[in-house]
């Protein structure tokens, strides 16, 4: 086939990817339910994409841990991956980690001149474009591990018919595009599910019931995973996923006991050890046995992270993922109330999240962040603050003191900012 994305000239087009990205505005523009299909149905004769095996994870909270455990595992019994994630921290080919790290920005590139042999995806919105170069670079692979963006059905990852479509916790969030209350949230993540669905621990009844009944009208098989505590939890949970896909059930009893050494050498919250166990029933889908004792270690930043015994890191944008770090706090550091080192963005619950972690608070240091249209404006942060009662102040690194507790929390470029800081100082001692 013909290419046609040259020019009226003849010439083909000279943008760079970073050019061509920047060109598209913002990553959560107003965007076209229909056009990603639209340009899929044109370039997937393109691509090499049949021998795929395509996991698809949706969901508000936890599907980068989730979808890395579940890339880690594939990896580890030999399988080439490419796990497709968002947002990234620091650089854009983060979000495509393929056989155990992220590509090359040369690697990007040659996707991008190819998909630019095909002038229709310019039309793409910059997620959309993403998920494109995601399956450019996944044709030699055997597994995609591809996490949606904030929507569902109308999500471009949405595109390809998933073996098996993962849902992490649903929470509220993104309202302005997904809905204002968690019927129309769940309705719309749900919708994307294929013929085999896994569900993992839902916050909200709601969500199980709108999954069941959407399942029932399609004909889809949906196992609905609970909170496991316990080896027999797992084995009774094993017992009805293995029935709901006609898959052999097999003693777990050891696996149990590696999984939990593995939780405990790198000291992961519960939430991570249970979006482990999420993907542990995704190895099993596919018959694989992975050995959680030779685990590689989650290598997502931000993720609940410990950077020292006092400073606790973790991106987080609703509140649930507050609720998670509540009782991460709690656990960590008893009675001991923490500095949160905190700033988000304008369209999240902040004042909830706020009311949520207060009793953990011995007040808030003001992360800056500048140049970024989406952050909220300093004063509704300090109007919530002073509503709630919070005493705060500006962040200043040099005042940190390894006898008080540190959390960072909030968005990620709060994260990545933090990171910078701090790595910055470990290159210049060293």
């Amino acid at each position: 086939m013909e290419p046609d994305s040259v020019d009226s000239k003849g010439l083909w087009c000279a943008q760079s990817l970073w050019e061509f990205l920047e060109s598209k505005g913002q990553e959560y523009a107003p965007f076209d339910p229909k056009r990603a299909h639209r340009i899929y149905a044109k370039l997937a004769p393109m691509l090499k994409l049949e021998h795929l095996k395509i996991i698809h994870i949706l969901g508000t909270n936890g599907k980068g841990s989730t979808g890395r455990f579940i890339t880690l595992g594939l990896l580890q019994c030999g399988h080439r991956v490419l796990h497709f994630s968002s947002p990234h921290l620091w650089h854009f080919r983060e979000r495509f980690y393929r056989n155990g790290g992220d590509v090359s920005d040369e690697e990007l590139e040659e996707a991008h001149r190819a998909l630019q042999r095909f002038g229709f995806v310019c039309e793409a919105s910059y997620f959309e474009y993403a998920t494109f170069l995601g399956l450019y670079l996944a044709q030699e692979c055997d597994f995609l591990v591809l996490e949606a963006g904030l929507g569902g059905e109308f999500d471009s990852t949405s595109v390809l018919r998933a073996h098996l479509s993962v849902f992490t916790p649903i929470g509220v969030d993104h309202k302005d595009f997904l809905g204002a209350d968690i019927e129309s949230i769940a309705g719309t993540k749900l919708r994307a599910m294929g013929d085999n669905v896994l569900l993992a621990p839902q916050p909200y009844a709601q969500s199980s019931l709108i999954a069941r009944a959407i399942a029932k009208e399609r004909g889809a098989r949906l196992c609905e995973l609970g909170i496991i505590e316990s080896s027999a939890q797992l084995c009774t949970q094993i017992e009805a996923f293995c029935a709901c896909f006609g898959l052999e059930s097999r003693e777990e009893n050891e696996w149990w006991q590696a999984y939990r050494a593995y939780v405990a050498r790198y000291g992961y919250a519960e939430f991570l050890a249970q979006n482990l166990l999420v993907a542990s029933f995704v190895w099993r889908f596919f018959g694989l046995r992975v050995d959680c004792g030779n685990l590689a270690v989650l290598d997502l930043r931000g993720r609940c992270e410990w950077l020292r015994p006092h400073i606790l890191l973790d991106v987080g944008h609703n509140e649930e993922c507050a609720r998670a770090l509540k009782s991460v706090i709690e656990q960590s550091f008893g009675q001991r109330r923490v500095i949160l080192v905190y700033n988000t963005y304008f369209d999240k619950s902040v004042r909830h999240i706020l009311a949520l972690l207060k009793p953990c608070i011995q007040e808030v240091w003001i992360f800056p962040l500048v140049d970024n249209p989406r952050v909220i404006a300093r004063s509704d942060l300090e109007a919530i603050l002073g509503d709630l009662g919070i005493v705060y102040r500006d962040f200043v690194r040099e005042e940190m003191r390894d006898s008080q507790d540190y959390v960072v929390f909030g968005s990620f470029s709060v994260v990545a900012g933090f990171l910078d800081i701090f790595e910055g100082e470990l290159c210049k001692t060293n």
